[in-house]
């Protein structure tokens, strides 16, 4: 039986460069007590039926509430309470819970995993009309 053993090479071997660190982001400790509200118009006739949404009216949903949580980047959702406007309550309850069903699509790194929501009605908005009040979470250095 013959072994050959290598115990080196010819070829100097240089190591990749180390990965980059990931940014340090500071842990959450808490929810901060004033929510960040905003508006978004949406398509109130359809919404308010409570009928499942056909991919073209969650896209228009989805897109509105994109363009109000711009500011919000970096951040991240706790809890939302999403106000339908309507005239009667079963039509704005049924407008709140179809806008808090595409806050995911929306953005999925503010509304990451399953936020939780509550649907209510708001009668001083016209139909067609949603308020989200987005309670953010506190990181450690933030201010409350």
């Amino acid at each position: 039986m013959l072994f050959i053993v290598g115990l080196g090479s010819a070829i100097k071997y240089t190591p990749p460069p180390p990965p980059e660190p990931e940014p340090k982001i500071p842990p959450i400790v808490g929810m901060k007590t004033d929510p960040t509200a905003l508006t978004v118009a949406v398509n109130g006739q359809l919404l308010s039926t409570g009928s499942a949404l056909p991919a073209p009216a969650r896209g228009a949903v989805c897109d509105a509430i994109r363009a109000r949580t711009r500011s919000l980047r970096g951040e991240r959702a706790a809890l939302v309470l999403v106000f339908g406007g309507a005239g009667d309550v079963t039509s704005g309850q049924n407008v709140a819970r179809s806008v808090a069903g595409q806050l995911g699509c929306a953005d999925d790194k503010i509304f990451r995993g399953k936020v939780p929501t509550r649907a209510f009605w708001d009668g001083s908005l016209p139909l067609g009309q949603a308020r989200l009040e987005i309670f953010l979470f506190l990181r450690e250095g933030d201010r409350s």
